[in-house]
């Protein structure tokens, strides 16, 4: 079975995600929307696509797509969600997967009903390097968690839509789904702060994050400096340290060094992969869809995201000086 596909936007995420769908096997690159119809046919002659449509409603009244990719500024998100949700279209929706908590209440009810398959693209999620990464924690290879420690910047400022854009939601969202993923829980209390600019956008911003288990986080992010990323977790055994971007594995060369307490020399961990992460995700994607069983994954996946804008939102309102309401009086939902 092959999975048609359609994309919303022509962003240059669109043309990765473009390259990933066509890469895939189980894949096939149908359509390209756009509401430039210049814009649709240069995007349609770059990655040989068949049908172009010059606004967004036409691609998805066409019958033959299966499933839907949501490349457009983060505010219309939750707009499109729901108008392909309600078009019985399966999505996956580039990150962050809305911009508040409401939000994500609206639109998941809607998808809960519409029967199709949703997805937030954090694309590092479905690589076998985020797996790895996973499984040592899991196992307690480095004792208990007691912290973890990441930064993740990058000099996107003046080529991210400004629009709900700014760093927490366009790069924040990377190492705090990586946090909550590793530590299997939400956090009880955060506190956040940062750096604002007349617009009321947040150019840096970090965030102390504390779990039920007492183990801390501390994030830190910016979309004003040049990129940098470090993800480190101690633990009672030891610690891991993430060389490789975790955010941006490769194919091969993933590497990660375990410090075990009583070892003088770090064990290295190397992880190749077959495929780009980017494939990985519209691999698991199509998995889903054709899986007619999938109900249960679907409803971790929004819950995951659900959870995820829960922490972004509340960073955010401290940062902006708009709340400084603890994590655990939101996760009551």
């Amino acid at each position: 079975m092959t999975i048609k596909w359609g994309i919303l936007g022509t962003s240059s995420i669109s043309e990765v995600m473009a390259d990933a769908i066509k890469a895939s096997q189980t894949s096939q690159l149908v359509a390209i929307g756009s509401r430039s119809l210049t814009k649709a046919k240069h995007f349609s002659n770059q990655f040989s696509i068949p049908r172009v449509y010059d606004n967004y409603e036409k691609l998805l009244n066409d019958d033959d797509i299966d499933a839907i990719y949501i490349g457009l500024p983060n505010h219309l998100h939750k707009e499109w969600i729901i108008r392909c949700a309600k078009a019985g279209k399966n999505i996956l929706c580039e990150k962050p997967f809305v911009i508040s908590v409401e939000e994500a209440h609206e639109v998941i009810s809607i998808i809960n009903k519409s029967n199709v398959f949703c997805m937030e693209a954090l694309m590092y999620k479905c690589h076998p390097f985020t797996e790895k990464i996973q499984e040592i924690v899991r196992e307690k290879v480095i004792g208990e968690i007691k912290l973890y420690n990441a930064t993740y910047t990058a000099h996107i400022v003046d080529v991210a839509n400004p629009a709900a854009g700014g760093s927490i939601r366009n790069l924040g969202c990377y190492p705090i789904s990586l946090i909550r993923l590793l530590a299997n829980a939400e956090p009880i209390e955060i506190v956040g702060i940062g750096r604002v600019n007349p617009r009321n956008t947040d150019n840096q911003a970090s965030v102390s994050l504390k779990f039920a288990d007492e183990s801390i986080a501390v994030v830190s992010t910016a979309d004003d400096i040049k990129m940098a990323w470090q993800f480190d977790v101690y633990g009672t055994k030891g610690s891991i340290k993430v060389i490789t971007n975790p955010w941006l594995p490769k194919c091969d060369n993933n590497k990660m060094l375990i410090n075990l307490n009583n070892d003088t020399t770090p064990i290295e961990v190397n992880v190749d992969a077959k495929k780009s992460l980017y494939t990985y995700q519209i691999d698991l994607t199509n998995r889903q869809i054709m899986n007619k069983d999938s109900d249960n994954f679907t409803e971790k996946t929004l819950l995951d995201s659900l959870g995820n804008t829960i922490v972004l939102e509340n960073w955010l309102k401290q940062v902006r000086g708009e709340s400084h309401i603890q994590a655990h009086n939101l996760l009551n939902f």
